[in-house]
């Protein structure tokens, strides 16, 4: 999670700046269904909020059903999100430190109890408020974790739903926003450009 020269962050930028001019602190990523890479714009937004230097920055993963990002970050067996929801652990004993300056990692938490209570989840935001400036959120895609992704959109700020242009229905892309009952939907289109001479391409992302 400290990758900053360019290839992960840049295409970033535009997302974390308007989050940041918008004053939004609690922010969540979510989907019609997987592999939009959700958990990717999630991760590099956070990276690029953080490169700012304003505050600090929590990335959190709250996807139980398909946690990357805490499968990535190597945090699999390690306390987390859930034990906090349920009582058994408190935010400042497991959140993680990243190699980048101002970022703070939640790993999901123990997931083999099922998906944890949700009733807890304002005052664990507000806990969490008070050491960070900003709190983004990986979630579920909300086609797949209705029961999941329907809290987290009462309790954030904002929640953004991740298109991937080109390839996501559209039919999917409206039951995902009539899920979560967003009146004023904002969506993130996902897409990839050419692929480059080294046969591998950085994601990037535009918000309508």
């Amino acid at each position: 999670m400290s990758e900053r020269g360019g290839r992960l962050c840049t295409p970033f930028d535009g997302l974390a700046t308007r989050i940041r001019f918008a004053g939004l602190r609690t922010i969540g990523f979510t989907s019609a269904v997987f592999g939009e890479g959700t958990s990717t714009l999630t991760l590099g937004t956070s990276l690029s909020l953080a490169s700012l230097g304003l505050a600090p920055v929590l990335l959190a993963d709250a996807n139980w059903l398909q946690p990357s990002l805490t499968s990535d970050a190597g945090a699999a067996f390690s306390p987390g999100l859930a034990d906090i929801l349920r009582g058994d652990a408190d935010l400042d004993q497991v959140v993680i430190p990243t190699g980048q300056a101002l970022l703070s990692f939640l790993a999901a938490g123990d997931t083999s109890k099922g998906t944890p209570p949700l009733a807890a989840l304002p005052s664990v935001l507000d806990h969490a408020l008070s050491r960070f400036g900003t709190i983004l959120v990986d979630l579920p895609p909300a086609l797949a974790g209705e029961s999941m992704v329907l809290p987290w959109a009462a309790s954030l700020q904002q929640l953004f739903i991740v298109v991937r242009s080109g390839v996501t229905p559209l039919a999917l892309a409206r039951r995902a926003i009539e899920e979560v009952a967003l009146e004023r939907p904002q969506v993130v289109l996902n897409w990839m450009p050419a692929w480059s001479a080294r046969g591998a391409a950085a994601p990037r992302a535009g918000a309508t």
